[in-house]
């Protein structure tokens, strides 16, 4: 008797990595909105689903990316910002202005950012605006503040205040949407708010908010 050769196997990836894949992104929007986007490491997801954090690395790459698939972002803030950080420092107000409205007006984008921001009524949904804050904003703009020279102490207030002003933008535009704000187009509004932004950087980086030149005739 002739026996049946065994059936060739369809290419793609196996029914076992989608479930795991799955069971990853539950795990983590559930620590994400628990504890926070700080706090939500990716070894503690790992444990939560039982698999080593290196298998998470490898279907996610890196904990920004893995919150931007959690949440289904069509534009992961996380990678917004951690594109504008490199480049002139004295342009680096505008680059993360720009890039926040632009990704913020896309009405493709800002449902879903918005659910996350107004999450900020609950104890998780707090901790996770403020965590990712911190971490996904202000804790870039301090690294490469610092990496610049600047004395820890001025890049700390810097860091602190630039993302400050960005947040602002976000619950005055977006969140709360005041009409003052809210109506300006989008380009209108980066050139009307750009010199506020460049302030948080004055006396850190001169050349980013220039001052203007004295009149001789006085």
């Amino acid at each position: 008797m002739v026996k049946k050769a065994p059936a060739a196997k369809r290419p793609g990836r196996r029914s076992g990595q989608s479930d795991t894949r799955a069971q990853i992104l539950d795990a983590a929007r559930t620590r994400f909105t628990q504890v926070g986007y700080r706090a939500a490491t990716m070894r503690a997801i790992a444990t939560d689903v039982g698999v080593d954090p290196a298998l998470i690395s490898y279907f996610f790459g890196s904990k920004e990316q893995l919150f931007g698939a959690a949440f289904e972002l069509r534009a992961n803030p996380a990678m917004v910002i951690s594109g504008q950080i490199a480049g002139p420092l004295a342009a680096l107000p505008e680059r993360l202005l720009t890039a926040l409205v632009h990704t913020w007006d896309d009405p493709a984008n800002r449902s879903t950012l918005l659910a996350i921001a107004q999450s900020g009524d609950d104890a998780g949904g707090f901790a996770l605006t403020r965590g990712f804050v911190e971490e996904a904003l202000e804790k870039p703009i301090l690294d490469r503040l610092l990496a610049e020279g600047v004395p820890a102490g001025d890049a700390r207030r810097a860091s602190a205040m630039l993302a400050t002003t960005l947040v602002g933008v976000i619950y005055a535009r977006y969140v709360l949407a005041i009409d003052a704000a809210a109506e300006v187009p989008g380009d209108a509004f980066i050139a009307g708010y750009l010199p506020v932004v460049r302030a948080a950087l004055s006396g850190c980086v001169p050349s980013a908010h220039p001052s203007p030149t004295a009149d001789p005739s006085e």
